[in-house]
């Protein structure tokens, strides 16, 4: 590509340019591209959407969406939900980098430290006084405390996952929704360097036709979708037949057929099976495949410390309640931009699961004295004593989700003072009981049991199932 930072490739810009999908930059660096030329996602996604829409039309603002020119710029601050004045100031300091700091992404590298863009916006939150209690007022204040726009803002505390915001503090969403975006910004560019990849191999073959390997795929919406452009079949300036004009090819590994309800039936209707559950921003998940669709990297699943069984240590987080694990992709579509969000399910014979033993296995519920110990301890970092060390040596953990951010837990003076109140318990899932989790160690013996016996699926949560389930639930 052209340059490191740009989001798309030159020749893909031309080539999308060219077919009427992307519009003329604009003087504050961005760009509007056609919803399908998003991610590896979003041809099904929006399938729906008529590649006919022109840029200066009526329907463009349903149909475009726009995306910073250059990753590490300063409309990637307003693409990740900061307000101006916040843009303004961290993009001042990001420019006006001293001469005595470490090195940033940007710079010549001199074998030392590194401060990538990200990370350098994230740690601007650090200093500010956090909130985790059920105050929406004080939620509020942090968030514009945090410089967050107003969008953002109403979709970080949407009433109908208040549950699941709760699991955590004011600061750790914003960062997680930070994060998210950047990332959703990383998978748009890998999906124009595929573009512009397959553009180079099309110019190269014999009379500069493209292969047949892009061609229509099903929707995942009960046929086949054409795809449509008015310039389909044109030569670019170059004399290189478009594949922008053509269905793209999914994400390897990802299923072309979205979640619903239908879905959550199929795939939790598995005899012999255990079946679980995880939604998360598919940007996180990059690598998890190969280009074969076989999982290569399950460590993409893990859950960083501190969380409910570890305060040190990395670990697998799965729910077999697939309501639950819809709930938090719902959240995160909620909280996106443009990112693609998925559901993971991963199957595992039960028979592999019954074979456990204890010490490898243990159950640990609310409200056992050993569930509170050892979430209290997990999330203060306290140390274990030896009659929890049992449970940091297992492979896999069966028990109940806990709700509340690490400041909650530092409050109390003892695991003894927790209440019913630190259970996540989700309406989504049309239960009054605890949430349950199955958490796998994040060692090699928790990997290797993944590997050798789980079986993964990864369907695109759309946006079009989070409208079903804000009108359900709202």
């Amino acid at each position: 590509m052209a340059n490191n930072s740009s989001i798309l490739g030159e020749l893909d810009s031309e080539d999308l340019q060219n077919r009427g999908l992307l519009g003329p930059s604009h003087s504050t660096g961005s760009r509007r591209i056609h919803k399908r030329r998003l991610h590896r996602s979003s041809s099904e996604e929006y399938s729906d959407i008529s590649l006919d829409v022109r840029t200066d039309s009526a329907d463009a603002a349903s149909a475009f969406a726009t995306i910073p020119i250059t990753l590490i710029s300063y409309d990637t601050l307003g693409y990740l939900g900061l307000a101006v004045d916040k843009a303004n100031a961290i993009w001042s300091e990001w420019t006006h980098w001293p001469a005595t700091g470490p090195r940033r992404e940007i710079d010549a590298d001199d074998g030392g430290l590194q401060v990538t863009f990200l990370d350098f916006i994230v740690a601007r939150l650090e200093n500010y006084e956090d909130v985790f209690e059920d105050n929406d007022a004080q939620w509020r204040q942090c968030l514009i405390v945090c410089g967050i726009n107003e969008s953002v803002q109403d979709a970080i505390m949407d009433p109908i996952f208040k549950d699941i915001r709760l699991t955590n503090s004011c600061v750790y969403w914003v960062k997680d929704t930070l994060a998210m975006r950047y990332a959703g910004l990383e998978d748009i560019r890998r999906a124009s360097h595929r573009r512009e990849k397959e553009l180079v191999n099309a110019s190269a073959r014999p009379g500069g036709s493209h292969s047949d390997n892009s061609s229509n795929r099903g929707s995942g919406r009960g046929g086949n979708v054409q795809e449509h452009s008015p310039a389909k079949g044109k030569a670019t300036s170059q004399g290189r037949r478009s594949v922008s004009g053509l269905q793209q090819q999914t994400t390897p590994g990802i299923s072309p057929q979205f979640w619903n309800s239908k879905t959550a039936v199929d795939i939790d209707n598995q005899p012999g099976n255990i079946v679980l559950f995880k939604g998360i921003d598919q940007g996180r998940i990059t690598g998890l495949f190969n280009e074969r669709g076989e999982v290569q990297s399950i460590e993409k699943l893990l859950s960083m410390p501190r969380s409910d069984f570890s305060s040190t240590r990395a670990l697998f987080y799965f729910t077999p309640d697939c309501h639950i694990a819809e709930y938090y992709a719902a959240y995160a579509k909620r909280r996106s931009n443009c990112e693609s969000v998925v559901m993971v399910s991963m199957s595992i014979p039960r028979e592999a699961i019954n074979n456990l033993e204890e010490p490898d296995i243990r159950r640990l519920y609310w409200p056992s004295p050993h569930w509170k110990q050892l979430v209290w301890r997990s999330k203060t970092a306290k140390p274990l004593p030896k009659p929890l060390r049992s449970y940091r040596d297992a492979l896999l953990i069966i028990g109940t989700i806990s709700k509340g951010a690490e400041r909650l837990f530092e409050n109390f003076k003892t695991w003894e003072d927790m209440t019913d109140a630190c259970v996540l318990r989700v309406r989504s899932s049309n239960r009054s009981n605890p949430s349950e989790q199955y958490v796998f160690s994040g060692e090699e013996e928790g990997r290797e049991f993944l590997n050798q016996h789980g079986k993964i699926q990864v369907f695109p949560f759309s946006e079009a199932e989070l409208q079903t389930l804000l009108s359900r639930y709202g």
